[in-house]
């Protein structure tokens, strides 16, 4: 009889356990996030519970660009999400997204990459350039750097022939002997070198601000700030996991790339895995949207040059004040809240 009232205690105890953790709703947060490996913060937080663990059901969705994310928040489809700089500069100025955190410096990521013998000559006359076939994913990040290492090399993307071409057509034309060189991010990037090839310029040798962030709806920061935080925690602690350890991150990323279908080489997962070791934790991201000494923050100065970018390359009519914007409070208040 002891043994039975015991039995019982102990199944109505799990019982009432078990119903009050189903009571515990999750909030959820629709999160648009994208494939290539700063998309992997969001997977890591919710493969670690980091989420859940915050109250928050992020119904993730996740995509090969940030241009169809865009298109999405026009429809009100998401409430947070990250995109590269690009796409953060058009959705903030024609839609009114507001950046809420910076999660990559990606300057020194952005490569503009010859064939040896064709570096070594480019670096002696950076003229021998002129002309050059260069394939580049236009409008983007990459594009903005290659304008940059053209000025650089005291060149106009007049005097060579852009060659509009998305990643992975770009690597694989250029290991067919085509162009002369080539725009790329990680992980083509470590692609490309491991056959051999070298970096005739990078983003933070031309001067160029490159970043990706985290952006939320003007909708959604002004009615659910609470949630915003919240989802910061759960991403920076995200952060702060993948920072720690390379070994179980490559694991993770592992994963990650069987969840995205994608397959590479060894030395190009251990580069790519060192690409997103470099995440910003919450407390330096603050450093990069806020500004010091009353000058503008690193990403108010980003958002203008790409923002002038697109002007010249006729997608914007003209560069508005990024500073709106950009709200570093609800970083603050995640570094501050338990």
């Amino acid at each position: 009889m002891k043994r039975t009232t015991r039995l019982l205690s102990i199944a109505l105890a799990f019982t009432g356990l078990a119903i009050s953790q189903s009571a515990i709703a999750l909030e959820k947060v629709r999160t648009y996030t994208q494939t290539n490996y700063p998309g992997f913060v969001q997977f890591a937080a919710k493969e670690l519970g980091l989420f859940t663990k915050h109250g928050i059901d992020p119904e993730l969705r996740f995509f090969p660009s940030g241009a169809p994310i865009v298109q999405a928040a026009a429809a009100k489809e998401w409430d947070i999400a990250f995109l590269g700089a690009p796409p953060a500069v058009i959705g903030s100025s024609t839609l009114g997204m507001v950046t809420i955190g910076m999660i990559y410096n990606e300057s020194a990521q952005h490569m503009l990459i010859g064939r040896p013998a064709y570096v070594t000559a480019a670096l002696a006359n950076p003229s021998s350039v002129k002309g050059a076939k260069i394939f580049v994913t236009t409008l983007s990040t990459g594009h903005f750097m290659t304008e940059g290492c053209l000025r650089k090399l005291g060149l106009g993307v007049n005097d060579v022939s852009i060659i509009p071409s998305d990643q992975t057509a770009s690597v694989s034309a250029f290991a067919t002997g085509q162009g002369d060189l080539v725009q790329a991010w990680p992980p083509y990037t470590a692609a490309l070198l491991e056959r051999g090839n070298r970096v005739l310029c990078d983003g933070a040798q031309a001067g160029a601000k490159i970043a990706t962030v985290w952006v939320s709806t003007k909708e959604f920061a002004v009615k659910r700030p609470d949630l915003v935080v919240k989802w910061l925690q759960a991403n920076g602690e995200a952060v702060d996991w993948i920072r720690q350890d390379s070994a179980r991150t490559t694991e993770m990323y592992r994963r990650f790339m069987a969840f995205a279908g994608q397959t590479s080489s060894e030395e190009t997962l251990k580069e790519t895995v060192r690409a997103v070791m470099t995440a910003e934790p919450l407390k330096e991201q603050v450093k990069y949207m806020t500004a010091s000494d009353g000058g503008t923050s690193f990403m108010a100065d980003m958002y203008e040059s790409i923002g002038l970018f697109f002007v010249r390359n006729g997608r914007l009519k003209e560069v508005p004040d990024f500073r709106p914007f950009i709200d570093a409070s609800f970083l603050q208040r995640a570094i501050r809240q338990p």
